[in-house]
């Protein structure tokens, strides 16, 4: 009897530790139904685009009129970095008319790595170290048994 106990002790643990191990799998952006390019060709309307895939993930602001379709898959197991399995993007232009004049998709074989550009603004002036904090002060506050009336404002930041 003990040992069908441990046995099933033993199943269950085993059973446990692997469901812990199982991927985590997180899909973002625009989901497909099928191969956009099979969905979408060049001189289709806007609206025939917009009917077949939706609305896009993002839009160009500026330039020809540029809607791209972004889907990702990360996959992530136990406690490790999340890791991108899957990655695509489908770029459709458009022309003055409003008729699609060019269809590129991109994966991650075609990705490229850039590093984001740090938005610093180095201020001008002298930085004060703690001992110039503190020290600053002395010297600064009125004399013991003086009013300060007969030399102006005596509130903070006055000499």
């Amino acid at each position: 009897m003990a040992k069908i106990q441990i046995v099933k002790l033993t199943v269950l643990f085993t059973a446990a530790l692997l469901c812990a191990c199982s991927a985590k799998v997180d899909n973002r952006g625009y989901v497909s139904t099928g191969d956009i390019k099979t969905m979408v060709s060049v001189g289709q309307s806007r609206d025939e685009v917009l009917t077949n895939l939706g609305s896009p993930s993002s839009q160009s602001t500026f330039g020809t009129e540029t809607w791209y379709y972004i889907s990702t898959r990360k996959e992530a197991t136990a406690f490790l970095k999340p890791e991108v399995v899957k990655q695509d993007v489908t770029k459709i232009e458009f022309d003055s008319a409003g008729m699609v004049s060019k269809i590129d998709t991109f994966n991650e074989q075609n990705s490229e790595d850039f590093s984001i550009a740090k938005r610093t603004t180095p201020t001008e002036g002298h930085s004060l170290g703690f001992l110039e904090q503190v020290l600053g002060n002395v010297g600064r506050f009125n004399k013991p048994g003086s009013t300060g009336s007969s030399r102006g404002p005596t509130g903070p930041g006055s000499r």
